[in-house]
């Protein structure tokens, strides 16, 4: 039901992987669910707590403003996020792979349901975009970041879509590491980190 429900607003898949990592959370009555749904976005919006979230394995997220400054407080719409992830980082990207928050919506559907989710897209560096792409993927993919209540139900869901290593329009170096990370597991790895954000989301 919480994908038929997310359908709509998750990017259709036409190239390369495509992942989906859920986890649900059962409330007593409708009225827990709403109040536990609030905290859950405020959750998922605190993208620099995500790593405390999602282990040992994770990769470092960090929040940025439009000049790649750290920032603190929730997501918004075209705000960067910087990923730190285990082992060698990008030319393009300054030595971190970037993602740009392409979208963040609440839809309240009925009385009874409702959705929020961020998407974010592989991006070039802020201040740095003639490098191109500052990511292991190509900026085809998608992550998208899904909450869903129905009822007294609520599903947390990370949908990754169309990922392919991100081999063309970079210079040698990354091109080369894209390659090997993209081909040694890290969206493998990612799924596992998904696996540990969407339980600590719904804790």
């Amino acid at each position: 039901m919480a994908d038929n429900i997310a359908a709509p607003f998750i990017p259709a898949q036409y190239v390369g992987e495509a992942t989906t990592t859920s986890e649900e959370k059962e409330l007593v009555h409708e009225a827990a669910a709403k109040d536990f749904f609030k905290v859950a976005m405020n959750r998922l919006s605190d993208v620099n707590k995500w790593a405390g979230m999602s282990g040992s394995l994770s990769s470092e997220f960090q929040l940025t403003d439009l000049t790649g400054k750290a920032i603190e407080g929730p997501a918004e719409t075209g705000m960067y996020i910087r990923i730190n992830i285990p082992g060698p980082g990008t030319t393009a990207g300054k030595g971190f792979d970037w993602v740009k928050v392409e979208q963040k919506e609440h839809v309240m559907l009925n009385e009874h349901q409702e959705i929020f989710f961020i998407r974010a897209r592989p991006s070039e560096h802020p201040i740095q975009k003639s490098a191109g792409i500052a990511h292991f993927l190509r900026k085809e993919a998608s992550s998208s970041f899904v909450l869903v209540r129905n009822g007294e139900h609520i599903t947390a869901t990370v949908y990754g879509r169309n990922e392919v290593p991100n081999t063309q329009g970079v210079d040698m170096g990354d091109k080369v590491r894209n390659a090997v990370v993209g081909a040694t597991g890290a969206i493998g790895i990612s799924k596992l980190q998904w696996k540990a954000l969407v339980k600590g989301l719904l804790e």
